[in-house]
């Protein structure tokens, strides 16, 4: 069973499959999430009424969650299951801090391998025009020499 599913582009989860993963009825999940001491904005925008249909093909009321209102409402949780998934949620989160730092040093790396780029592009444009101006006053040079050497022949 996922503990975490995409719906509609945002990550979901279910007071009852927090229930069932956690090890927990879902009852108590139910009264966790009605007595947690948070403003209503974040419970408003985080837990969403709803409901699941039970084996006995019953409709039974449950909580749609997003990531945040799951990790306030699992980082109260106790037990064995609850200190796996905490270790699991940090670490997961350190791993996630650790590719974001490796990700900004790559970043500033390739940041300033362009900074140099353009500093020699602009190196490289300099004397492009430099041997492009001593070219043409080489040719202009040799052009001078062919015409001073050539026999002026008169028709």
């Amino acid at each position: 069973m996922n503990l975490v599913n995409i719906e509609k582009g945002q990550l979901k989860t279910t007071s009852k499959i927090i229930a069932d993963v956690f090890g927990k009825t879902h009852r108590h999940v139910l009264r966790a999430i009605r007595d947690m001491d948070c403003p209503n904005d974040f419970r408003e925008s985080n837990y969403g009424l709803s409901s699941y249909t039970s084996p006995q093909n019953k409709k039974i009321a449950c909580f749609d969650i997003t990531r945040d209102g799951f990790s306030f409402l699992c980082m109260g949780f106790t037990g064995k299951k609850a200190a796996e998934w905490k270790v699991k949620y940090l670490n997961a989160f350190n791993e996630m801090e650790s590719g974001l730092l490796s990700f900004d040093k790559r970043m500033t790396e390739i940041s300033l391998e362009r900074d140099e780029l353009k500093q020699v592009g602009i190196k490289w444009s300099a004397l492009g025009r430099e041997i492009k101006s001593r070219k043409d006053i080489h040719i202009a040079r040799s052009n001078q020499l062919l015409d001073d050497v050539q026999l002026k022949l008169e028709y």
